[in-house]
C-alpha cells in the first residue's frame, strides 16, 4: 500500500504559499519567489500528489483500515469484524482518495493512543481529503497566479 508522509513537507508549503496569495493585498517580489519555490516544489512531486488524489478502491480503504484497528490491541468484547466493516463503508461514503485514507489513518496513529471511532475517523479522512483536493487545486491555480503577480509587478 503507497504511503504519502514524504507530501507533508509539500503540503505544508503549498498551504503557505497558497495563504499568502490569499492574504496580499497587492502582489510582492517575495510572493513572487513563494509562488515560484511552491511550482518548483510542486512539478518535483507531481506524480506522487497526483496517486494520492486518486480514488481510492474498496480493497484499499480495507487495507488502510485494517492495518489501523490492528495497531491497537483491543482485548474488549466488539466485534471487530462488524466495526471494521461499518468503518469501511461509511468512510468509502465520503468518496476520499488514496492519500486521505492514508494519511488520516497514519495521522490517527501518531495522535491517538485509542481506536477511533467512525464519526472520528470520518472527520480525519474529510480533513485529509479537503486538504489534498485544496492543495491539488492550488498547484493548478499556480502558473495563472505567477502569471498575474508578474504582470502586476513589472508594470508598477
Amino acid at each position: 500500500m503507497p504511503t504519502f508522509g514524504e507530501l507533508d513537507p509539500l503540503l505544508r508549503e503549498l498551504a503557505a504559499a497558497r495563504e499568502a496569495a490569499a492574504v496580499a493585498q497587492s502582489p510582492t517580489p517575495e510572493l513572487l519567489v513563494m509562488l515560484d519555490a511552491a511550482i518548483a516544489i510542486s512539478a518535483q512531486h507531481a506524480d506522487r500528489l497526483a496517486e494520492a488524489t486518486r480514488a481510492i478502491p474498496r480493497a484499499g480503504v480495507v487495507a488502510y483500515l485494517g492495518l489501523l484497528l490492528k495497531a491497537y490491541p483491543n482485548p474488549g468484547s466488539q466485534d471487530a469484524a462488524i466495526f471494521g466493516g461499518f468503518m469501511r463503508d461509511d468512510v468509502m461514503s465520503l468518496e476520499p482518495s488514496f492519500g486521505a485514507v492514508e494519511m488520516a489513518c497514519r495521522r490517527w496513529r501518531r495522535k491517538s493512543k485509542f481506536l477511533p471511532a467512525i464519526a472520528e475517523m470520518m472527520l480525519e479522512v474529510k480533513v485529509a481529503n479537503d486538504e489534498l483536493n485544496g492543495a491539488a487545486d492550488f498547484v493548478r491555480r499556480l502558473p495563472r497566479l505567477r502569471a498575474a503577480c508578474a504582470a502586476t509587478l513589472s508594470s508598477s
